[in-house]
């Protein structure tokens, strides 16, 4: 059983070779991609982030950071929620951590869910002292859920903050 699925860890796609690194210079969104993923443009001027697609174009990958503009990282989290039901998406998933950022704890937070067969799975993580925060959502058909979850458990682990160039400073 053990080799078996050690065999089967070895050809899913959150293991195979050729995952690509993003960042984010602007916001420190840092993320590694999946291979199969392409970005459809050199991204927005302003330097927020990226969106990448597989090649049927059936899944989605948008990467990014923001500036909170003085709300609070679990203000935005709250936000985001509401922002996918309004999309219509069941919100099915919540998962949060140090939300208030006392401190100088990292807080993060997690939303997953559905709607009309494609699921979403999005991760924040708090950046520059909890005045802004780096994202990512992956939103992909439910048909492919097994395909996605080796997938989906990768890029969480890998989303983090670097040095962002927009960090003020104090």
């Amino acid at each position: 059983m053990k080799r078996l699925l050690a065999i089967f860890l070895l050809v899913t796609p959150a293991s195979a070779a050729g995952w690509q690194s993003y960042v984010s210079e602007r916001f420190g969104a840092a993320l590694d991609i999946p291979p199969g993923f392409v970005n459809d443009a050199d991204g927005p001027e302003n330097g927020d982030g990226r969106t990448f697609h597989d090649k049927p174009e059936a899944a989605e990958l948008l990467v990014w950071g923001r500036n909170l503009a003085g709300r609070s990282f679990k203000e935005d989290a709250a936000d985001r929620a509401k922002y996918e039901r309004g999309r219509g998406f069941n919100v099915t998933y919540e998962k949060v951590h140090n939300l208030s950022l006392k401190g100088t704890a990292k807080g993060w937070y997690v939303l997953a869910g559905d709607a009309s067969g494609r699921l979403f799975y999005e991760k924040a993580v708090a950046s520059c002292k909890g005045a802004q925060a780096v994202y990512f959502r992956l939103e992909y058909p439910a048909s492919r859920k097994a395909e996605f979850d080796p997938v989906v458990d990768r890029l969480s682990a890998a989303l983090h903050a670097t040095p962002a160039r927009d960090c003020p400073s104090g």
